[in-house]
C-alpha cells in the first residue's frame, strides 16, 4: 500500500487543523485495522480487523460528505465519487460487505482450507497441500448477491487474488489507495493547499 496522503507535509501532524480532519482520522484508523491483517493472524483476530476496516473505510465517505456537503464545488466532485461507489465491483463489494456485517450475521470471508492430503507409497509419505489464503465470500444483500470483485476502475485485479494471497488484504489495499485519492482531491478542490 502506498502512503500518498499528500495533504501538505506530514498528514498525521497536519489533521488538527485540516477542515477534513474527521475523514482522515477514519483513514488512519482503517490503516491501522489492514495492518493487523498483515501476516497470518488467527482468523478470529483477522476477521476483526477485516470488519474494522470495512466500517472505517466506509466512514471516510461519509465523513467527507458531511464535512463538504455545502462547500462551493462539491456536488460535481460528489457525482462523481457517487458514481464509482455504485458501479465500481469493489468500491460496491466493500459497502455491501459493511451493509451485511452491521444489519446481518453473515460471514464475510473464511479460513484457509488446507485440504492437507497424504500419500503413503512404500517406505515414503508425501504430503500436499493447498496454499493459503482467505477467500472473500459473495455476499446475499436483501436478495442481491455481490461477488468478491474481479475488477477495480475498469482494471482486472484476478491476477492479484492467486493461490496464497489473502482476497481481504488485497481488497484493502486497493481501498486504500481509491480512498487516498479521493482524501487528496477534495483537499486541493475544495480546500487549496491552506493546510
Amino acid at each position: 500500500m502506498k502512503d500518498k496522503l499528500i495533504i501538505q507535509g506530514d498528514w498525521r501532524k497536519a489533521t488538527e487543523k485540516h477542515p477534513l480532519r474527521p475523514a482522515i482520522e477514519e483513514f488512519s484508523y482503517a490503516i491501522i485495522a489492514y495492518k493487523e491483517m498483515v501476516g497470518i493472524p488467527e482468523f478470529n483476530e483477522f476477521e476483526k480487523s477485516w470488519k474494522l476496516f470495512l466500517h472505517h473505510i466506509d466512514r471516510v465517505w461519509n465523513k467527507t460528505h458531511a464535512i463538504c456537503r455545502n462547500k462551493k464545488g462539491w456536488q460535481k466532485i460528489e457525482s462523481k465519487i457517487k458514481s464509482a461507489r455504485k458501479k465500481d465491483p469493489l468500491l460496491r463489494y466493500i459497502i455491501q460487505a459493511r451493509n451485511i456485517d452491521e444489519h446481518s450475521i453473515a460471514d464475510l470471508s473464511k479460513d484457509w482450507e488446507s485440504n492437507f492430503e497424504g500419500k503413503v507409497t512404500g517406505f515414503n509419505i508425501e504430503l500436499t497441500w493447498k496454499p493459503w489464503d482467505r477467500p472473500l465470500l459473495p455476499i446475499n444483500n436483501r436478495g442481491v448477491v455481490f461477488d468478491p470483485p474481479t475488477s477495480h476502475l475498469g482494471k482486472d485485479i484476478g491476477h492479484l487474488k492467486q493461490k496464497g494471497k489473502s482476497e481481504p488484504r488485497i481488497v484493502a489495499e486497493l481501498a486504500l489507495d481509491y480512498y487516498c485519492d479521493l482524501l487528496n482531491m477534495v483537499s486541493t478542490e475544495l480546500f487549496g493547499n491552506n493546510y
